[in-house]
C-alpha cells in the first residue's frame, strides 16, 4: 500500500479529532488485514522525524510492516537556503491546474530515489544530546499533514498543513526503487493515484516488478475530460480499477454503474470495482462480462460515525479476497465488510484489524451481504 497522511479532522458539529492516519494507505491496509487468511502487508511512503507515535503504534497494533516508511530529504533544508517562496509559487501554479511539464512530478512520481533514506531507530537516539538540534530534523521534510473538513451533506475538503509543493507530493507515492526488498515481492500492490496524471512510471516500474496484482484507485474526480491515452493508461495499469461512482462518472461520462463498468473495461481495465457508498458496489469481469452487484452493510444507522476512508477499507478488503483467490463477487462482499466497520469509527479503527473480534465480525457482514449479492444478467 500506498500513502501516509496525518489528518487533523473538524466535523460538521464543531467537534475534532487531531493526529488521525490517513492518506488511503492505512486504510486500505487496515481493510486487507480483516481478512481471515491472515495476510502480511507493508506501507511505503515518505514521512518525516516528527510522525506520531500514536500512528506508529496504530500500525504495529495492526500488523501493517512499515519498513517501506522513510524520510525524504528535503533539498532547501539540508543547503540552507529559504525556500518559502518557491514553495508559495509552486503552490499557486498547482492550485491553477497548468499544464506543463513541471506539474508532471505533482501528485507523486517526480522524485529520485535518492531523495528518500530509511528512518533510524528511534532506540538509538538515547545518548543523543537533546538541547542540540537533531540532524533528522533540519534535514528532512515533515510528515504530510492535512485538515480534513466534512460538511453536514457529507462533502469533505482536505486542506494541507505542511507545505504544499513538488516535494509534499512526492512523499505519498515513492519510486518502485525505494521499497525495500521484501516489498518488490509483493503478490499485490495498491495504490491511488490523480486521474489527470496517473504516475504511469510509477505504475509501469511496479509492473515490471513480477507477476503482483495492481489495484489502481483514482482518490478524486477528473476536473475536467481526460484524454483517450491517459484514461487507458489508467484503467490498463493494473489488474483491478476501482473508482467510485462520481470518479467514474467524470472519467467516461454519465450513465448507470454498469455501463460505466463497462466503458472502463473497454478502456483496458479486467476488473472493474465501481463503488456507491451506501448503495454498495459493482464488480465487473471485463474478459468474460460478468456482473455482480454487492450490497453495503447497513446494519444500523445510527452507528455510523466518519465515512472518511470507507473506499480505501473496501480496496483493502477486495484485494486480500483476490489474492487469496476467491471469486469476484466473494471478494467485494469482503470489501464492503471491511467498509463498514471503518464507517463505524472516527478515523482508523482502534481495534487491531488481526483481532480476533474484529475479523469474527466482518466475517458475519461478509456471510450475510454474500447471501444478498446479485449477478446482473442484463436482457
Amino acid at each position: 500500500m500506498f500513502t501516509v497522511i496525518v489528518d487533523d479532522l473538524v466535523f460538521a458539529d464543531g467537534a475534532t479529532r487531531m493526529g488521525v492516519l490517513g492518506g488511503g494507505g492505512p486504510q486500505t491496509a487496515f481493510g486487507f488485514r480483516t481478512h481471515p487468511g491472515d495476510l502480511s502487508v507493508g506501507l511505503a511512503a515518505g514521512v518525516g522525524p516528527d510522525f506520531p507515535r500514536e500512528c506508529a503504534d496504530w500500525l504495529d497494533a495492526n500488523g501493517v510492516d512499515a519498513e517501506g516508511l522513510m524520510f525524504y530529504t528535503d533539498a532547501a533544508r539540508v543547503d540552507g537556503t529559504d525556500a518559502s517562496g518557491a514553495v508559495e509559487r509552486e503552490a499557486n501554479d498547482a492550485h491553477d491546474d497548468a499544464h506543463d511539464a513541471r506539474e508532471s512530478s505533482w501528485e507523486g512520481g517526480g522524485a529520485p530515489a535518492s531523495a528518500f533514506v530509511a528512518r533510524r531507530d528511534p532506540e538509538k537516539r538515547k545518548d543523543e544530546d537533546d538541547s542540540a538540534p537533531r540532524r533528522d530534523e533540519t534535514t528532512f521534510r515533515p510528515t504530510p499533514r492535512a485538515w480534513q473538513i466534512t460538511e453536514r451533506d457529507g462533502r469533505r475538503t482536505q486542506v494541507w498543513r505542511t507545505p504544499a509543493n513538488a516535494g509534499l507530493y512526492a512523499m505519498l507515492r515513492p519510486p518502485a526503487e525505494t521499497l525495500p526488498p521484501r516489498y518488490r515481492g509483493a503478490r499485490a500492490f495498491h495504490i491511488g493515484v490523480h486521474p489527470e496524471r496517473p504516475d504511469a512510471a510509477l505504475l509501469a516500474s511496479l509492473r515490471a516488478l513480477g507477476d503482483a496484482r495492481i489495484s489502481v484507485e483514482p482518490f478524486t474526480r477528473a476536473t475536467r475530460p481526460v484524454s483517450r491515452e491517459t484514461l487507458q493508461t489508467l484503467c490498463s495499469a493494473g489488474h483491478v480499477f476501482s473508482p467510485n461512482e462520481l470518479e467514474a462518472v467524470s472519467l467516461v461520462g454519465e450513465g448507470s454503474p454498469v455501463a460505466l463498468c463497462r466503458r472502463l473495461a473497454a478502456a483496458g481495465a479486467k476488473v472493474v470495482c465501481v463503488r456507491r457508498g451506501e448503495k454498495g458496489a459493482i464488480v465487473h469481469d471485463g474478459e468474460t462480462g460478468e456482473t455482480w452487484r454487492v450490497p453495503a452493510f447497513l446494519e444500523d444507522q445510527s452507528s455510523l460515525a466518519d465515512v472518511t476512508g470507507c473506499g480505501n477499507a473496501f480496496c483493502g478488503g477486495f484485494m486480500a479476497g483476490l489474492v487469496s483467490g476467491e471469486s469476484l463477487e466473494r471478494a467485494a462482499c469482503w470489501g464492503s465488510a471491511a467498509a463498514s466497520v471503518m464507517a463505524e469509527h472516527v478515523g482508523v479503527p482502534t481495534a487491531p484489524a488481526g483481532d480476533a473480534g474484529t475479523r469474527g465480525e466482518v466475517r458475519r457482514r461478509f456471510e450475510a451481504l454474500l447471501r444478498r449479492t446479485e449477478k446482473i444478467v442484463e436482457r
